[in-house]
């Protein structure tokens, strides 16, 4: 198989989208391509976490996901920028669907052991994550410059939003997946559920997808006007980055 890159664009993967569009994968994404609403937000508000196993048979969907972690870290710092970072981070999902963290170990080790039976082990590992943020990452750059945010993120809200991630994982556990047949990774044994102040209630998909757009659409709104504001006065930037910061 060519590099994508020595793919003529018309040859290239592609996807139909709900706005009738055709979105054409790990390739740069132009301006236009994407409705928030249709292709984004609804998606995801049809997109179960969690393989769709709640033991209540509910849906509960990446865009409430989203939006529980986007709203917790605006409560604590008021920060659109972290905020709308959050709400973005698995927006790619809108698009692409959810795979499971199991699923995509379980590709891994498939592909490890095929290489291995194969004996091609002299080159590097192909990571299966690496391969999956490929495809993803022009959608996530899209919907950045769509929200008025930088991409790549600066560490400091990546890392932020990683962590957060990871706490939420935890109190969705708790709240909605019952006792588990097995334990989970280790490495989560360190880190405490998010504290949320109420448990979590499952949000049909529709309203799930309409919470996620506003909230993408207000934070976006006011990011696009500080960005402005920056581009007149530069030294606006630097420090709504160190407030980011600290």
């Amino acid at each position: 198989m060519k590099p994508a890159t020595t793919v003529c664009a018309a040859a290239a993967p592609w996807l139909p989208l709900a706005s009738g569009r055709a979105l054409t994968l790990g390739r740069i994404i132009e301006p236009g391509t994407l409705d928030i609403r249709r292709d984004i937000a609804i998606p995801l508000g049809n997109t179960g976490r969690f393989a769709n196993q709640l033991p209540s048979g509910m849906l509960y969907s990446v865009a409430q996901h989203c939006c529980i972690g986007a709203d917790f870290l605006w409560g604590q710092t008021q920060d659109d920028a972290l905020a709308m970072a959050f709400l973005l981070h698995d927006g790619h999902e809108g698009p692409l669907g959810d795979q499971t963290s199991p699923f995509l170990a379980a590709l891994q080790a498939a592909l490890d052991e095929t290489r291995a039976a194969l004996g091609d082990v002299s080159g590097p590992r192909l990571s299966i994550q690496r391969l999956r943020r490929q495809i993803a990452e022009p959608i996530d750059r899209y919907l950045h410059a769509e929200a008025g945010l930088p991409w790549p993120l600066p560490p400091v809200l990546r890392d932020r939003v990683h962590y957060v991630d990871l706490q939420l994982l935890l109190a969705e556990r708790d709240h909605l997946l019952g006792p588990q047949p097995r334990r989970w990774d280790d490495k989560l044994s360190t880190i405490k559920p998010l504290a949320l102040k109420h448990r979590i209630k499952v949000l049909p998909p529709a309203k799930a997808a309409e919470a996620w757009v506003t909230r993408f659409e207000t934070w976006s709104s006011r990011l696009h006007a500080a960005r402005a504001r920056a581009v007149r006065n530069p030294a606006n930037l630097a420090d709504r980055t160190r407030e980011a910061v600290s």
